[in-house]
């Protein structure tokens, strides 16, 4: 059984990085969300907590993602790569709208993250990992 790639433990950091900035961040905005709008609109607030339990969330979401990257696991690969095409795809979008660095810099991330995830070594990974 071949051992974790570089380039995949890379990939699961970074997930869990964003899991834990994307729990921060809720946790955050959800404690200070009255001091985001003033109290009298409670759409405004109501639609700041909504989108902090999200983050929150989407936080544990992607940390069990990112487990499941470092475990092999070709679901959590596949629903990464999933999410890298629709950034690609975010990104062409921003590009016709004229958000030339914003749109280059999710291309170059979504490329950068699949290729990082498609070695040679990953491929066997994580073939390796769901035959056994």
């Amino acid at each position: 059984m071949p051992n974790r790639p570089g380039s995949v433990t890379f990939v699961a950091v970074l997930a869990y990085l964003n899991g834990i900035l994307n729990i921060i961040g809720g946790v955050v905005t959800l404690f200070t969300r009255n001091s985001m709008v003033p109290s009298s609109d409670a759409g405004a607030v109501a639609g700041i907590t909504t989108s902090a339990i999200l983050s929150i969330i989407l936080g544990i979401v992607i940390l069990i993602v990112a487990r499941g990257l470092l475990n092999g696991s070709r679901f959590a690969r596949g629903l990464v790569t999933v999410v890298m095409i629709l950034n690609a795809i975010s990104g062409v979008i921003l590009l016709f709208s004229l958000q030339f660095f914003s749109g280059i810099l999710e291309i170059l991330w979504a490329v950068v993250m699949l290729a990082l995830l498609y070695t040679r070594r990953a491929n066997a990974f994580f073939a390796a990992r769901t035959s056994g």
